[in-house]
């Protein structure tokens, strides 16, 4: 009786600090996160993309704690399951490099540009320097711009549900 109820105490324990863990992410993130796991599902990638798990890759640091991963876990994407992982360099077998401020963007896009990739940033620019989506924040919301152009160049279809969610691209 005394080991069920430390069994009970200790996963209580393990969950809540999962739930505060995730907490500790900014409100900011916690919706990008939600975005970067709902683009995948608006995405068509062509048929020559990496097979295997459709990843998410964070290009030089992960601002998502472990919320990203949480929110994939379990999750399927056209019967592909879906991961992430924290790249220090552009590298292959990315379906979506997430670009976050601060980070040079210039290598990953540079790296994706031949490749069927969503880069998806959050810099003043992004879309300029050749991204696909960029986040922005519009009256304290997070939105997103789409360049059908630069997904059109890396062989991306992208649903127009999620087209007439995006707003207009400062060029």
């Amino acid at each position: 009786m005394l080991r069920l109820r430390t069994l009970r105490f200790l996963v209580l324990l393990l969950s809540a600090a999962v739930v505060l863990r995730a907490q500790d992410v900014s409100l900011e993130y916690q919706v990008k996160a939600a975005y970067l796991f709902n683009f995948v599902k608006f995405i068509e990638w062509p048929s020559g993309a990496a097979s295997g798990p459709l990843t998410i890759c964070l290009a030089g640091r992960n601002p998502f704690g472990d919320l990203l991963a949480q929110t994939l876990r379990d999750e399927t994407v056209g019967g592909r399951p879906l991961a992430s992982r924290v790249i220090l360099t552009p590298e292959p077998g990315c379906h979506l490099v997430f670009i976050p401020e601060g980070v040079a963007a210039t290598p990953y896009l540079r790296a994706a540009r031949d490749a069927p990739t969503l880069t998806v940033g959050e810099a003043s620019g992004f879309i300029a320097q050749g991204g696909i989506v960029n986040f922005i924040l519009e009256d304290g919301s997070v939105r997103f711009q789409i360049s059908p152009r630069a997904a059109e160049n890396a062989a991306l279809r992208i649903s127009s549900h999620l087209l007439r969610l995006a707003r207009t691209p400062d060029r």
